[in-house]
């Protein structure tokens, strides 16, 4: 996957921009970006409310940019605070990271958890996963994994990993399961695939609709819309893409 080359100059306004947008108080009106303090002098909740803008800015640049493009140097301007008090709540990059995509894979295993809940067939389950994950996801699902695989180190891809399984394939895994178990989706003995397995299969399929909308964003073609690629992803995951009656 090819990525986009920045200016200096296109990187301030970049992140100028996230500064302005994302870093101002929370009560109320327009007002200045979150003004530089030292740690010492704020409050519990003031220390909350810092750590929180941290990790919705660090999310918007780890998810645009990718982890090694981002520096903490970028990551404090963009927040209106100092090196060492980013480093006061998060001690190095690497820190950040794994903390940004855990309350990301907490908020998705939530939704995901509420979706299984549902009185649906698991077809349609698996409709309504697919187009919240395609709707819901900003960003590369692709260059995340890629991050996770190649630039954190081994303890940390290690916790990713299980937070990954237990976030996404597990409530995945339960929907393939019900279907099976309800006789609406073949077992392994009637030549289908086991929850685990088909749970991966469609994360590996919803990762390329991802990267198809992506790329028909940027052609004439528009992407299409979360529901019509959730569709399309389920037909063809359950019943492949051979006409009706063909082998």
């Amino acid at each position: 996957m090819q990525r986009l080359t920045f200016t200096y100059e296109h990187r301030y306004t970049t992140y100028q921009l996230i500064k302005y947008m994302l870093c101002l108080p929370r009560q109320g009106g327009i007002q200045e970006p979150m003004a530089r303090k030292n740690h010492l002098q704020q409050t519990h909740g003031e220390i909350e409310e810092t750590r929180q803008t941290i990790l919705t800015v660090a999310h918007r640049l780890f998810m645009q940019y990718g982890y090694r493009s981002v520096t903490t140097r970028q990551l404090a301007d963009a927040c209106g605070l100092t090196q060492p008090a980013l480093y006061h709540h998060f001690p190095d990059k690497q820190a950040l990271y794994l903390a940004v995509i855990t309350e990301e894979i907490a908020r998705v295993k939530a939704a995901l958890e509420r979706i299984t809940r549902r009185s649906d067939t698991a077809p349609e389950l698996l409709r309504h996963v697919a187009s919240f994950l395609l709707g819901r996801i900003e960003y590369d699902l692709s260059l995340m994994l890629h991050d996770v695989r190649y630039e954190m180190s081994s303890e940390v891809r290690q916790q990713l990993d299980k937070q990954f399984l237990n976030g996404f394939i597990v409530p995945i895994a339960g929907i393939f399961g019900q279907g099976i178990q309800q006789g609406q989706l073949q077992s392994v003995e009637e030549g289908g695939l086991a929850p685990f397995s088909a749970a991966f299969m469609f994360m590996n399929m919803l990762s390329f609709f991802t990267r198809e909308q992506q790329r028909n964003a940027a052609t004439y073609s528009g992407p299409a819309s979360p529901t019509t690629s959730a569709d399309a992803l389920v037909r063809i995951l359950l019943h492949g893409i051979a006409r009706n009656g063909q082998p």
